[in-house]
């Protein structure tokens, strides 16, 4: 079959290595060079690969081979590599988050397509079974109209893991803590099976780290339809949590950890309000299953191989660029609520965000 040729920025990093794994698990594309600012662990690298070391970024866009970048560097280079990718005419898939502002993603979207480029985002948290499930149960209305949604993403920290990279925690190279960085693959999956809201309430704390960004942040959400929604994100809770909670007219859906349920009401919310003349406080009986799946190791190597067919066949990857804007735009919408203390519409407005960082940037904390 055809290959599609990728070159990875960022190489010898952690998240670099991930991706090289998910590329040797795959047919759907090869790796044809590799990119790191570290010159000598770039060419020991590319030595035992046996692919191409790329000294600069340049050429790596001046190589026929490489059909699509993939950006492994932190989030604030992001930008300025995707712009000159897209100018260069490859394709890209970049790492969890985006960028650091709205604003940084609109410019990037819109140059991809007006390129007639493609963008991807390695939100791989979706293409775990239980997440799939869960979206093509609520697709099918298994739930109903939701009206409830709930959402807990506990990742622990400790001190030292924000002490060993200078970077980690700060406003200026980081643009974000809890919600941008560790919490985001839960609130990007979160978003994609109960919706998008249309404003929020945040807060947002330094609680126990000594760190200049949030490390502890909850928000209620409000949607189109009336529905209320809860969202909480951490890197001081233990034990740690995921967990999302769906309700609807006709049940509720509860993705514990690895573990999914889905609990059908006999009776929808509604019908039974309206009818029920019981004079006990009950509430409608319902059938409860629980969904069984097979381990899965790298859910990156699913990622990739989407985002590689897809532009084999002409398609777009799972999540787009504009999908994977979406779980920035609510932790944008949280953060400019809870400091500025006031309830905030989505979309964000892109000049006030923009200040709010330039401020936060300057002062280096919290409001």
């Amino acid at each position: 079959m055809n290959q599609l040729g990728l070159a990875i920025i960022g190489s010898t990093g952690v998240i670099g290595k991930v991706h090289i794994d998910a590329i040797n698990q795959i047919d759907s594309c090869r790796l044809v060079g590799v990119n790191a600012r570290t010159q000598e662990p770039l060419r020991a690298q590319a030595t035992e690969l046996g692919v191409k070391q790329y000294s600069t970024l340049d050429e790596v866009l001046a190589d026929s081979e490489v059909d699509a970048v993939v950006i492994a560097t932190p989030h604030p280079s992001h930008e300025e590599i995707a712009l000159a990718s897209i100018a260069a005419g490859k394709h890209l898939l970049i790492e969890k988050p985006l960028a650091v502002t709205p604003g940084e993603t609109d410019r990037m979207v819109a140059a991809a397509r007006s390129a007639g480029l493609k963008i991807g985002v390695t939100f791989n948290q979706r293409f775990r079974p239980q997440a799939l499930k869960m979206r093509a149960l609520i697709d099918e209305g298994a739930v109903g109209e939701i009206y409830r949604t709930s959402m807990i993403t506990a990742n622990f920290r400790s001190q030292d893991y924000y002490d060993r990279l200078a970077w980690r925690g700060t406003w200026n190279d980081e643009g974000g803590g809890a919600l941008l960085n560790q919490g985001i693959h839960g609130i990007d999956l979160f978003q994609w099976v109960a919706g998008m809201p249309v404003s929020v309430f945040g807060a947002l704390r330094s609680l126990k780290h000594k760190v200049e960004v949030e490390d502890y942040a909850g928000a209620m959400l409000e949607y189109a339809n009336g529905a209320l929604g809860t969202l909480h994100c951490d890197t001081v809770q233990a034990p740690t949590q995921q967990r999302i909670e769906i309700f609807g007219n006709d049940g509720a859906l509860f993705l514990d950890g690895a573990t999914l349920t889905l609990h059908r009401l006999e009776t929808p919310v509604q019908e039974f309000m309206d009818t029920d003349k019981t004079i006990a406080f009950v509430s409608p009986d319902s059938k409860s299953e629980t969904f069984d799946f097979e381990p899965v190791g790298n859910t990156h190597a699913p990622c990739f191989d989407d985002f590689c067919r897809a532009l084999l066949d002409g398609g777009e990857p799972l999540v787009t660029g504009e999908e994977g804007a979406r779980s920035q735009e609510l932790v944008a919408a949280i953060t400019l609520s809870g400091c500025r203390a006031k309830r905030v519409s989505l979309p964000v407005d892109r000049d006030e965000y923009d200040a709010l960082l330039a401020e936060l940037q300057e002062t280096r904390r919290l409001p």
